[in-house]
């Protein structure tokens, strides 16, 4: 099930001087718990967060995917290029520049973003993936010049550390330059790694 995504956009204002960040919630977040991660991760930036348009509640999603279950190619594609669409819509709107975009995503979102960053549906500068399962890129496209940092746990039952080093290699392969940051942790953010990423923005934009 797709809903209508008009009431699935929410921001929050910051210094135009800084990057806008884009935020992509794992399954079952909300727009409301993205804004205040959002926060905490860059103080003075804009803040998008667009949830997604598949399933509903506790459900709701990006795209289809588990660990044991694959996405459907043309889903993910339809759903990052609307992604894409919505955000560029969204920084004109408010007159944030696109181009210095970085998008955060945790699980679902994440995988979303790595997936839209390769495709170059997304546009931007860097990206922060929380805990990103694996989606297949048919088209990647090359992006020198763009930053990514990646977290995963050592615990983790969903995603593990060798799904996200090879997300991370995915990303080196279009000429992305990587960080991987691994925890001691589960699937659940843990404050080290969120004080890690707040750092690594904190140092590079």
């Amino acid at each position: 099930m797709v809903v209508d995504g008009s009431d699935l956009v929410e921001t929050a204002p910051g210094a135009n001087t800084a990057p806008p960040l884009l935020l992509l919630q794992g399954t079952g977040g909300t727009n409301e718990e993205m804004l205040t991660f959002g926060r905490r991760l860059a103080p003075q930036s804009p803040l998008i967060t667009i949830a997604g348009r598949i399933g509903v509640g506790a459900q709701r999603q990006y795209f289809q995917q588990t660990a044991s279950q694959t996405a459907n190619p043309e889903q993910i594609s339809q759903e990052a290029a609307w992604l894409g669409m919505t955000v560029e819509q969204v920084c004109q709107q408010h007159r944030w520049s696109s181009d210095d975009l970085i998008v955060v995503g945790y699980s679902n979102g994440a995988a979303m973003a790595a997936y839209g960053v390769q495709m170059g549906l997304l546009p931007g500068q860097a990206a922060i993936l929380f805990h990103p399962l694996r989606v297949a890129t048919p088209m990647a496209v090359d992006r020198p010049g763009y930053r990514v940092w990646l977290s995963a746990g050592q615990h983790d039952p969903l995603v593990q550390v060798a799904t996200v080093q090879q997300v991370a290699a995915d990303c080196e392969r279009a000429g992305m330059t990587t960080t991987v940051e691994v925890t001691g942790g589960t699937h659940q953010l843990t404050p080290q790694e969120v004080m890690a990423a707040h750092n690594w923005l904190a140092e590079n934009y």
